[in-house]
């Protein structure tokens, strides 16, 4: 780990590198680290939502209903199959992904709304 005492330079190339340099290059490498963490925060919530919406869907469609007992595990090896590389997706997860979405919309459903929100504008 550098301090602003001791940077590590790539190659100076007739370049002086006074302190003001030194604090502006610190300043930026804390910027990036930042936007990179807030970038993580931002797939995270993203993806939490995507695995959310899936298990809406698997709870609000009725899908056993509609295509039969075999529907989750053939969704997660549709999902498998067209994303290979992809973790996230075995039967257990999207099973998961149900149990999740029935777990909390049950907790949401059962308490106080936030005022000027209808329980589906929460759970979306």
């Amino acid at each position: 780990m550098e301090t602003m005492d001791e940077p590590t330079f790539v190659n100076r190339d007739r370049m002086v590198a006074d302190k003001d340099y030194v604090a502006w290059l610190s300043d930026v490498k804390t910027r990036f680290r930042a936007a990179q963490a807030k970038a993580m925060v931002r797939v995270n919530t993203a993806m939490l939502e995507f695995y959310w919406s899936i298990g809406r869907d698997l709870t609000e469609m009725h899908p056993e209903e509609n295509w039969g007992k075999g529907i989750v595990k053939q969704f997660a090896l549709d999902m498998r199959n067209a994303f290979p590389d992809e973790t996230g997706f075995s039967w257990s997860n999207v099973k998961d992904m149900k149990r999740w979405y029935l777990f909390y919309f049950e907790h949401i459903r059962k308490s106080q709304q936030p005022a000027g929100f209808s329980k589906r504008e929460v759970c979306a």
